[in-house]
């Protein structure tokens, strides 16, 4: 099998770009998972009524397109480690699975930056729910942090990072 980490070339955009999805990942998941977790909330008045995150579109959607972002993610992984991308039409490998990467990364930014967006841009009665506004707010955090490592990762992908991270044959 021949691997992302089996050349003597310099491989260091890929092991950080790698490093970037897997912190991605990682921030999606966490950040849904926190929002979906949001409902220690009971607004006191004539009629208690507790409040949960999915009494927010903004926030709904926030849970499931990091979820769908973590997917994406976790595919885009598997691409770079099998070698999306190596393939440039004339040795006989196919661009195919390096078309598939860019799709699953505009299509995984796109979901994160949206989704973040709508949940800043979400209204949430943070005076009468502290705790509710702070789980919501570390939420919202880690969505953004998702969306930057992502947008890192794609232009890491790209640039020549002049170090190896394996170390070369000791010949």
């Amino acid at each position: 099998m021949s691997g992302w980490c089996e050349t003597d070339e310099p491989n260091g955009s890929k092991a950080v770009s790698l490093l970037l999805r897997l912190s991605a990942l990682i921030l999606a998941l966490a950040s849904a998972i926190m929002m979906a977790t949001a409902d220690d909330c009971t607004v006191a008045g004539a009629t208690p009524t507790a409040v949960t995150y999915r009494d927010y579109g903004a926030f709904v959607y926030l849970v499931w397109a990091n979820v769908a972002a973590a997917m994406l993610e976790a595919a885009a992984i598997y691409l770079q480690l099998s070698g999306a991308g190596k393939g440039d039409g004339d040795d006989g490998g196919s661009k195919l699975p390096g078309i598939i990467l860019v799709v699953v990364d505009v299509l995984a930014q796109a979901l994160l930056y949206s989704s973040t967006g709508a949940s800043y841009g979400a209204m949430v009665g943070v005076d009468a729910c502290v705790a509710f506004g702070a789980q919501v707010g570390r939420a919202r955090l880690l969505s953004l942090g998702a969306s930057v490592s992502l947008g890192l990762a794609a232009v890491v992908k790209d640039v020549s990072l002049p170090f190896n991270v394996w170390p070369g044959s000791s010949d």
